[in-house]
């Protein structure tokens, strides 16, 4: 009796290790998500100045990018769904400011401008690559954390479901 007593502390003291690991792995896969919307978004700016010359009305087509820097910049500190949310709304008008720069043949020969797009593309790559594994592992940690809470040891470790993307 006082060995399945024991092995039960083991195992729940091992899971706790375990559910601890993959809470910090997770929260370090934030960060990396981050930082790489970040290293994207700041790519903004000098598209900003290489497609000056090229768009007429080239205010009113990053009107709503600059927008949505500014909130992101406001909200600095901000909860890691909010925080993706709203890069989301910046990739969408990424989308529509490359949409209307493709239509303009003259700028597709500035080698600039080619560059910038080349380090869009592979940043986005990057993080959907890296969005992609942050679903897979919120799936299993989220079962992990039901798993934890159906036994005592939900007492021992204070770590709560997280929300899907």
């Amino acid at each position: 009796m006082y060995i399945l007593i024991l092995i039960f502390i083991l195992v729940s003291i091992l899971f706790n290790i375990f559910l601890v690991l993959f809470d910090n792995k997770l929260k370090k896969l934030e960060k990396q998500i981050i930082f790489l919307f970040e290293k994207r978004t700041n790519l903004v700016p000098t598209l900003y100045e290489i497609t000056k010359e090229y768009l007429t009305k080239h205010n009113e087509v990053f009107d709503g990018i600059i927008n949505l820097r500014k909130i992101e910049f406001s909200n600095y500190e901000e909860w890691f769904i909010e925080k993706i949310n709203n890069e989301i709304q910046i990739h969408h008008e990424l989308n529509f400011i490359f949409k209307v720069i493709n239509k303009n043949p003259k700028i597709q020969n500035n080698w600039k401008y080619l560059l910038i797009k080349d380090l869009f593309l592979e940043n986005s790559s990057q993080i959907w690559k890296k969005i992609e594994l942050y679903k897979n592992i919120i799936k299993k940690i989220n079962f992990l954390i039901i798993l934890k809470n159906w036994t005592i040891i939900w007492i021992f470790i204070n770590i709560k479901k997280r929300t899907e993307i």
